[in-house]
């Protein structure tokens, strides 16, 4: 069984035997067709398998499970289901948002709980014991993804560029950014971003320069993860209390990059969940998304099959 992890910054796949054992993965890049196009997100998902299989001993594959990120609308599905077709020719795949994925990962129900992620986006996402399924956030770089790399790193410039005009007082974020970026000054590293045209997920790729800054003390940096574990831990209070769910024990799973790389956000989002939702089990996960995108594939081969699910179908 194969489970890919398809982000706005990277793709993960991973394989399993019957008996959900790891036995070959692979990287590659995007494909988030809503921010690269389906056509090198199509290419991402090619090389990611194709690695995969090839570490795996090139398996027959029973069955595939897309947890994919931009997985919004029917036509979304649409889309990804022609490139599952050409990527997976004959193989049984079930296309699922990533938060599905992240979920089947973390949580001990695999089922039930809230997913809270954040990397290039951010959304949240929980399920509860009827089957109900909430959302908040998710509307990506341009309308929301508040608290995401993205909007970590679009915060640190902007705070960057303030303080060069002299709108704000000096801070230390110029030098971290330029020198994430590899280049020379700021106006190249603008130059860049505009003339070169970086993508969501490049510009995310500043958001850990900034977490550094904050472990080292910068104020505004501070104040930007702040901000963002606020954002945060408001999409999950949101999709919590939607669900009823603020009195309940349940798993609530941080994932993504952002989360991951540091421990500061993660300490802030979680007392801030746990003010309003005391009993949540509040964790990463042990096992990546691809993983959980691997064991839908195994319940689905042995009969437990899920439909294919947008980000917003609870609207």
């Amino acid at each position: 069984m194969l489970g890919v992890d398809g982000g706005g910054s990277h793709t993960a796949c991973l394989i399993v035997d019957g008996q959900g054992r790891e036995v070959g993965a692979a990287e590659s890049g995007p494909c988030n067709h809503q921010l690269v196009g389906v056509a090198k997100a199509q290419s991402a998902l090619r090389e990611v398998i194709r690695k995969a299989t090839r570490s795996a001993g090139r398996p027959k594959l029973a069955g595939a499970c897309l947890g994919m990120a931009g997985l919004d609308r029917d036509e979304d599905l649409r889309l990804i289901r022609e490139m599952a077709g050409v990527v997976l020719p004959g193989v049984p795949t079930e296309i699922v948002h990533d938060s599905d994925i992240a979920l089947a990962a973390g949580t001990r129900d695999r089922r039930v709980g809230v997913v809270l992620i954040a990397g290039t986006g951010s959304i949240a996402v929980g399920v509860d014991s009827a089957g109900r399924r909430v959302r908040a956030g998710g509307w990506g770089h341009i309308l929301g993804d508040e608290g995401s790399g993205y909007d970590i790193a679009r915060r640190a410039l902007n705070a960057a560029a303030r303080a060069i005009d002299g709108r704000s007082p000096a801070n230390a974020l110029r030098e971290c950014l330029v020198a994430a970026a590899g280049v020379a000054s700021f106006e190249d590293l603008t130059n860049r971003i505009y003339l070169d045209g970086w993508s969501p997920g490049q510009v995310a790729a500043l958001a850990p320069a900034v977490m550094a800054a904050a472990e080292e003390g910068v104020a505004v940096a501070l104040e930007i993860l702040a901000v963002a574990a606020h954002e945060l831990a408001l999409a999950a209070r949101v999709v919590i209390l939607s669900l009823g769910m603020q009195d309940q024990a349940f798993d609530l799973v941080l994932s993504g990059g952002i989360l991951a790389g540091s421990p500061r956000l993660v300490n802030l989002v979680s007392r801030e969940i746990v003010a309003f939702a005391p009993r949540a089990a509040i964790a990463l996960p042990s096992r990546p998304p691809a993983y959980g995108a691997a064991l839908i594939a195994l319940q689905a081969v042995r009969g437990a099959q899920l439909p294919a699910r947008r980000c917003r179908e609870s609207e």
